[in-house]
């Protein structure tokens, strides 16, 4: 391994290793608390988890020296971190959500009113793994491969 590809690796990654890494998680918890707060409030937290996606994949295109490896890797990262960390989560939690309302006492008792945002927060962490193992298997087998082939023939068509 050459010398500027160990101090590349050893380089901090704050999307992925520090604590900005808990941002991708705010529309999940936007959809856990949606039966409780503002829509405004639930929107934000969307737009808290699209700014996340949008740094990491900057974050990952400034990492790269060459062009089209600085395209692939921020194409790469938005699509990844776009399923990932907004919409896959978003659903899942959003439909939790909306099964544990149907399931609960009527909202104008406490448990009721507050049962479904508390088990909307309490699946965040059983479904991170999941869909991360999901999107993984998805981008190694359908989206790395088009996105390659994209910027690949961008390049020979000079387009």
């Amino acid at each position: 391994m050459a010398a500027s590809d160990a101090a590349e690796e050893k380089q901090s990654d704050i999307y992925r290793d520090g604590l900005l890494r808990y941002a991708g998680y705010a529309n999940e918890v936007g959809e856990s608390f949606k039966p409780l707060i503002p829509r405004g409030a639930y929107l934000g937290s969307y737009a808290v988890s699209a700014a996340y996606v949008v740094g990491d994949a900057q974050d990952k295109y400034r990492r790269q020296h060459d062009a089209t490896a600085a395209s692939i890797e921020g194409a790469k990262a938005l699509a990844w971190q776009g399923l990932a960390s907004v919409i896959l989560p978003g659903f899942t939690i959003n439909r939790i959500v909306a099964l544990a309302s149907r399931l609960a006492p009527p909202p104008t008792t406490r448990l009721g009113r507050y049962a479904p945002t508390a088990v909307g927060l309490a699946c965040i962490p059983l479904i991170i793994r999941p869909i991360d193992r999901a999107v993984d298997l998805a981008m190694d087998t359908l989206l790395d491969p088009l996105i390659h082939r994209a910027f690949h023939l961008r390049e020979k068509t000079g387009s």
